[in-house]
């Protein structure tokens, strides 16, 4: 006989702001809170877990947004680890007006199963609001960068990159909202692109459902990686 568990929680740390979640008002938030959890686990004819968190915190003040990410996803079939990455993303942008903005950013990703040790990135650029109302929210950036891969059969890799981005909100009501986030970070060696979507439903004034959807490309690889990664998660929201 076969069981299946699954186990949705959610702490939400958050102090930055986003564009595309920016006050409506033009008013700084000020400190925000946001974190998620989510968890899968099978047992009977074979046992697996997938574990899924994410801790965000922003702080929003009259010239500057300041933000910080930690997300991390392990999965285990047979008590052997089938996927395990951890990704830490820091951002501050420089509010030029109600539309524009300088920003820099360093990204540090560890995928156990991509065949680096780690990949660290920093970027700078300029971003801007394409569009802003109460149903739909658009902007995007660009900026020079430089990457730096460290691989697992020794050695690294460094290069200049120029990097693009796009953030995107659709509201389709005051309880359920649809996030995308774009990134493309080409380089002469190397070109990434990652895709976040999620759906977001809120139950309360604290506690939301969230269906999330993650795909990451690189153009190029160590030898028996694979270039397209996706990861589908469902976590629990708790927001304070």
């Amino acid at each position: 006989m076969k069981t299946n568990q699954v186990i949705l929680l959610t702490v939400l740390f958050s102090l930055t702001n986003n564009v595309v979640h920016a006050a409506e008002d033009g008013v700084p938030k000020g400190l925000s809170a946001n974190a998620e959890f989510g968890m899968i686990l099978t047992s009977g004819n074979s046992d697996s877990s997938s574990i899924n968190g994410k801790l965000s915190v922003e702080n929003d003040l009259d010239k500057w947004l300041h933000s910080g990410k930690l997300s991390a996803v392990k999965t285990e079939s047979e008590n052997i680890t089938t996927a395990e990455r951890y990704l830490l993303k820091l951002k501050s942008n420089y509010k030029l007006g109600a539309d524009e903005f300088l920003f820099g950013g360093l990204n540090h990703d560890v995928d156990e199963f991509s065949g680096y040790d780690y990949q660290t990135s920093v970027i700078a650029g300029y971003g801007r609001k394409l569009h802003e109302s109460d149903t739909y929210k658009l902007s995007i950036e660009i900026g020079p960068g430089y990457r730096t891969s460290k691989l697992k059969a020794g050695g690294d890799d460094s290069e200049g990159i120029l990097h693009l981005g796009a953030n995107s909100q659709y509201i389709i009501n005051q309880a359920t909202h649809i996030d995308g986030t774009l990134s493309i970070d080409t380089g002469s060696d190397q070109t990434i692109t990652e895709l976040d979507l999620s759906y977001v439903n809120k139950l309360n004034s604290s506690l939301a459902v969230k269906l999330g959807y993650n795909l990451r490309n690189s153009s190029d690889v160590p030898v028996n990686s694979k270039k397209t990664d996706t990861i589908t998660t469902v976590s629990l929201i708790y927001s304070f």
